[in-house]
């Protein structure tokens, strides 16, 4: 606890909801969240005045622009943050699988390989041998320069100019998948809420809510880390709930604030 009240190092739960329910769930985890209203200005200039002053104007709220960094960020977020669906598909297995293979390439299979069973040529007769003839990647299979399925291959004769390749089939079990559709969706809304405890200050209590909300990416998604931890750009637009409409009420958000003793 600082010895100055109003210092501020709040940290706590950000969740959200969709619009107009108010049933919270968190699915991703935000740091460094900043707000920022959106604002337009109408002036008047005073002719009387050498320059032309403002003599009145008024300032309109349009939205508030709360942006953050997502350190845990889970498929439905993915799928809300990029305007798609989430499909799960249950794990399995697939016996048999259709492949052509091709010597030092990589195989997509149909689903992601959790464990291969077995690769055997197209008869099922010659059974190839793991981390000698093909090695296992996150997303299917790599042909193995030097070993029997690569000598199978090159045994075989192609017409000129088109690289030699193999009829195989993979057994292999997959596990359970969060299918995300990115860009399949129309705009949505949401209802957000910031639970916060400060560590700072008096250790007060805070809440932040936010009515009608669209989520969106606030820059690039990272997909391939590099020696740090990897933090997605999280942009929440607040705009007006469209069912508050009485004049002095909040209709973008509110912030409750414990009263502590300074």
């Amino acid at each position: 606890m600082s010895q100055t009240p109003y210092t501020q190092l709040f940290r706590g739960p950000t969740s959200i909801c969709p619009y107009p329910s108010w049933n919270f769930e968190q699915i991703f985890r935000l740091q460094n969240i900043v707000g920022e209203p959106e604002t337009s200005e109408v002036t008047v200039p005073d002719p009387t005045r050498p320059g032309l002053p403002e003599l009145d104007g008024v300032t309109s709220f349009k939205a508030v622009n709360l942006t953050g960094e997502a350190v845990d960020f889970s498929p439905a977020a993915a799928a809300i943050c990029l305007y798609g669906s989430i499909e799960r598909t249950p794990f399995g297995t697939k016996t048999g699988e259709d492949c052509v293979a091709y010597i030092g390439k990589t195989i997509r299979l149909a689903k992601i390989p959790l464990s291969i069973t077995k690769v055997t040529n197209a008869d099922g007769d010659t059974e190839y041998a793991k981390n000698k003839d093909y090695a296992v990647t996150p997303g299917g299979i790599k042909v193995l320069v030097g070993g029997d399925l690569a000598a199978d291959i090159a045994a075989t004769t192609a017409a000129t100019g088109v690289e030699k390749s193999l009829p195989i089939k993979v057994d292999y079990a997959f596990p359970t998948v969060d299918l995300i559709k990115p860009f399949t969706a129309g705009r949505k809304y949401y209802r957000v809420m910031c639970e916060q405890i400060n560590e700072g200050g008096g250790n007060e209590r805070r809440r932040v809510t936010g009515f009608y909300a669209r989520i969106s990416l606030n820059g690039g998604m990272p997909l391939l880390s590099g020696d740090e931890f990897a933090t997605i750009p999280v942009q929440i637009h607040l705009l007006p709930d469209p069912e508050i409409i009485e004049p002095g009420e909040a209709s973008m958000w509110t912030i409750e604030h414990q009263v502590i003793d300074a």
